[in-house]
C-alpha cells in the first residue's frame, strides 16, 4: 500500500518528507513538491522539492545518498542548471540546535556535507528567536503524530486499489495544481532564501552560480 502523509494538502510519501517540509516552513523557505521529472543515466528521476525562492532542488533521504543517487543529481544539475541538495539523517533537537541531520551538495561532482547544527547560530541571530524555536520544535518530532483527515485515509485506501500508473497520475495532477498556486504567490526572497543563494553561489561552479542568481 502506498501511504499518504498529508502536509498542507500535499500527499507526501514519507514522514521524513513531511518533517523536512515542516522545517522549510519554519525557516521561511518556500517550496513546491515533486515539481519536474528528469531523464538521467539511471532512468527517470523526480526530485522531492524545489525551493523556488532559492533555485535549489532538495532530495530527502534517510541514509547517505548512494553513488547512483549522486549520479542522478549530477545529471539533474547539468540538465536544469540548478543545484541538487540532499537532506538526510535523523533530526534530534537540544537547546543548542538541531543535530543528526546533514545537508549535502555537489562541488565539482564531489559531495560536500554540512551538519545541521552548524546553522543554529545563523538561524537564531539571522532569522530571529521565533524561527529558531520553530526549527527546534520540528527537530523534536520523532514520529508522525498528525491526525490524518478522513480524505487522506481514503486516498491511501484508494491508492492501494488502483494501478501504480493511475496512482502516480493522480499524485502528479494534484501536486501540479497546488504547485502552480504556490508559485503565483511568489514575492521577494526571504532572508533564508537569500542566504542560501549567497552561500551556494560562492561555492558552486560558475555555470550553476550564474543560473542561481537569475
Amino acid at each position: 500500500m502506498s501511504s499518504v502523509f498529508p502536509h498542507n494538502d500535499y500527499w507526501m510519501r514519507s514522514f521524513s518528507e513531511v518533517k523536512w517540509a515542516s522545517m522549510m516552513d519554519a525557516l521561511e523557505l518556500r517550496w513546491i513538491y515533486e515539481p519536474k521529472l528528469f531523464e538521467t543515466r539511471h532512468g527517470m528521476y523526480l526530485p522531492d522539492f524545489f525551493l523556488y525562492g532559492a533555485n535549489v532542488y532538495l532530495e530527502v533521504k534517510g541514509p547517505p545518498p548512494s553513488i547512483k543517487e549522486i549520479e542522478k543529481a549530477i545529471d539533474v544539475q547539468k540538465l536544469s542548471g540548478y543545484p541538487v541538495v540532499f537532506a538526510w539523517g535523523t533530526m534530534a533537537s537540544d537547546c543548542d540546535g538541531v543535530n543528526g541531520a546533514k545537508l549535502s551538495f555537489l562541488i565539482e561532482d564531489k559531495l560536500k556535507n554540512i551538519d545541521s547544527n552548524e546553522f543554529a547560530q545563523l538561524i537564531e541571530h539571522g532569522l530571529g528567536p521565533k524561527c529558531f524555536y520553530k526549527h527546534l520544535s520540528i527537530g523534536l518530532q520523532q514520529q508522525y503524530n498528525g491526525m490524518k483527515p478522513v480524505k487522506h485515509i481514503l486516498q491511501t485506501v484508494i491508492f492501494a486499489l488502483v494501478s501504480r500508473e493511475k496512482m502516480e497520475r493522480d499524485r502528479a495532477s494534484h501536486h501540479t495544481t497546488l504547485n502552480k498556486t504556490k508559485v503565483k504567490q511568489h514575492t521577494v526572497r526571504t532572508k533564508s532564501e537569500a542566504a542560501i543563494l549567497t552561500y551556494l553561489t560562492s561555492r558552486l561552479r560558475p555555470s550553476i552560480s550564474r543560473k542561481l542568481s537569475t
